[in-house]
């Protein structure tokens, strides 16, 4: 059987089926790279790509089982195969490209139509990491024999040569559909003599409906030690082994490819509950005076804050409001968001108060008023007479010289929202 090694290219799909695994190749490998795995703590530059053209492409995992929401997708053949279901007839494509050396050399055989991703990086941290799950149609058939491997090489200043991120967590074992199977004993032509190894990290998709494989691994992380500032090259590549027969893929999840830190984790009070004009209290936990905290509160009242926080934030209006935050300085890069949902907070108008009785009730009273600073409250008795008027209405009206009765009212909300209705004074 063919091998197929992937040293860390993109991978994507080129076709798009329902209630499954959707793939797409309508984007160059420059947009892939830049626009679906990176996250934005991280600088890269000299994005190459070798391989056919339907070998890679976007993917969409939503409504699958692969276990990533949506990434590159790099394959042996095309990305369309990987769209379920498993076709278990399926000997793939043959792409007729030749295979690669460095793959050749981890699976100790010839190599061909190699799909391989390339490009330099500069972290901002001390670790860059990334999702990644392998797929292949030789499973489990094929298991324990001449298969497919996959490997992410990658090289620069404290990395002797390059060094293959694609291993079991753990380990320095390179995964493979020989390293990483299931209970294949009675379903492998070689004997499964392999089989169940390191099975924890193996997910059975021989009568799967949404992924073209027979079996693929669950999604691991791929992580090395960098030195922060400092260029470092990546390669992803995958390719046939042995000969052209049968897909493999790996999928690489979206925007995961990270070289900052963690999260900035920006602290919001209150973070529900919010109501129009509320004051919402904004505030990134961690100080550094080098350091450059450069923030994006979108069409919010700014009361008061500056630097890392605390702010002291408004809206007028209700809706989803998202605050962002990006912290710059000394191999620093880091950003974060949060999104907030201002409620609507209807006013609800009492229709009826009882002046005098000493409670809630002595006043026309209406509830959220507070959330409309500026309303203004018109009151007109049954001829059609204004008998009170406030442009800033603080729920302090009475019923003054006015009889017990049947009043109507136009409330107007610093919105412009217009309340009309009646209200009745009813005297204890």
């Amino acid at each position: 059987m063919r091998k197929t090694i992937i040293a860390l290219l993109l991978i994507s799909g080129a076709y798009s089926l329902k209630a499954q695994l959707i793939v797409d190749t309508n984007h160059s490998p420059q947009y892939l790279v830049q626009n679906v795995l990176l996250s934005n703590s991280i600088k890269i530059s000299n994005i190459t790509y070798t391989g056919a053209k339907g070998a890679i492409g976007y993917f969409d995992g939503t409504h699958s089982n692969i276990g990533l929401a949506n990434g590159v997708l790099m394959t042996t053949g095309n990305v369309k195969i990987a769209a379920g279901p498993n076709n278990t007839n399926s000997r793939g494509e043959d792409n007729n490209l030749p295979g690669d050396s460095a793959l050749s050399a981890i699976s100790g055989d010839s190599t061909f139509d190699a799909c391989i991703l390339q490009f330099d990086f500069i972290p901002f941290s001390d670790t860059v990491s990334f999702d990644f799950a392998f797929g292949s149609q030789e499973y489990p058939k094929y298991t324990c024999g001449d298969n497919d491997v996959f490997a992410f090489f990658i090289s620069g200043p404290g990395i002797t040569s390059t060094k293959n991120l694609a291993v079991i967590p753990g380990t320095t074992i390179p995964i493979s559909i020989n390293t990483v199977n299931g209970n294949c004993t009675s379903q492998s032509v070689y004997g499964g003599a392999c089989c169940n190894s390191n099975s924890n990290y193996y997910t059975d998709n021989l009568n799967g409906t949404t992924v073209g494989y027979g079996g693929f691994t669950t999604v691991i992380k791929a992580k090395s030690s960098v030195i922060c500032g400092q260029t470092y090259h990546i390669k992803i590549a995958i390719a046939d082994g042995h000969d052209y027969s049968f897909d493999s893929g790996v999928f690489v999840g979206g925007h995961s490819f990270r070289g900052g830190t963690n999260p900035l984790n920006i602290v919001v009070s209150p973070s529900d509950s919010v109501c129009p004009n509320d004051k919402v209290t904004v505030n990134f936990p961690y100080n550094n005076p080098t350091n450059t905290y450069q923030w994006s509160f979108g069409d919010a009242d700014v009361l008061s804050g500056s630097g890392n926080g605390p702010y002291v934030l408004s809206w007028r209006t209700s809706g989803p409001r998202q605050i962002s935050l990006l912290d710059t300085g000394a191999c620093v890069y880091n950003n974060d968001s949060i999104t907030i949902t201002v409620n609507a907070c209807d006013v609800q108008v009492p229709n009826v108060f009882t002046p005098g009785s000493g409670d809630n009730n002595s006043t026309f009273s209406i509830i959220n008023l507070e959330k409309y600073p500026y309303s203004n409250l018109q009151i007109f008795n049954r001829w059609g007479q204004q008998v009170y008027y406030s442009s800033d209405y603080h729920n302090d009206w009475n019923g003054s010289g006015q009889s017990d009765g049947t009043y109507f009212y136009i409330l107007t909300l610093e919105t412009h929202e217009v309340k009309k209705g009646f209200v009745t004074i009813l005297r204890k």
